[in-house]
């Protein structure tokens, strides 16, 4: 058992491939940790922004739901023409805040791991104990994951918390892009649920 967990640990925990000091600057350290924690916070105000979005076009879909009830049982839909006109605009509003609803759920969760996402055509060292995926995929048991903790030296520390960072920027940056997308969606998507429930409330009253 005891050399099962040394291989592994020996197998997880490698030197980078790159000649790396010996120990790392105490100022690097502090400052790896600084961004962790700046990009940790960035991320999850992502993720707080894209759910008010979510909620939004949720909103927005109750709305659609209002006016197509509307159609279905007013006077337009005696009008073939305008019935067509406000169906196809209903079809628009929708399409937007579906995508709208994409991009955002995009924000929440990436479809694929983080690796295959943002490694590119370098394979990145394992970054234990700071990655979970890593972890876990590395580490099948308690032991291996306290001898893992134990013999992690300065180096390893380092090396482990940059790549945590540099996935962690990546991932950021991939969220907040789809974040502004998806804002650009949710008001378009606005302007048109009011402009069909404008039209809609209009062409009631004239119909009557």
């Amino acid at each position: 058992m005891t050399d099962a967990i040394d291989q592994t640990v020996e197998t997880a925990v490698q030197p980078a491939p790159e000649e790396a000091p010996a120990a790392a600057p105490a100022n690097n350290v502090e400052l790896l940790r600084w961004h962790l924690d700046r990009y940790d916070r960035l991320r999850s105000s992502t993720a707080n922004r894209a759910s008010v979005i979510l909620s939004a076009a949720a909103i927005l879909s109750a709305a659609n739901a209002v006016v197509l009830s509307q159609l279905l049982s007013g006077p337009i839909l005696d009008r073939r023409w305008l019935f067509a006109a406000f169906g196809a605009a209903l079809v628009a509003s929708s399409t937007l805040v579906v995508l709208s609803l994409i991009r955002a759920a995009g924000v929440l969760v990436t479809g694929r791991d983080s690796r295959e996402l943002f490694g590119g055509r370098e394979e990145l060292p394992p970054g234990l104990v700071f990655n979970g995926t890593d972890t876990v995929r590395r580490l099948h048991s308690f032991a291996e994951f306290a001898a893992v903790v134990d013999r992690q030296q300065e180096i390893d520390i380092y090396r482990a918390a940059q790549v945590e960072l540099w996935i962690g920027i990546q991932q950021h940056r991939y969220r907040y892009v789809r974040l502004r997308s998806a804002g650009r969606l949710l008001r378009w998507a606005a302007v048109a649920v009011l402009l069909v429930l404008s039209f809609a409330v209009v062409t009631r009253v004239a119909l009557m």
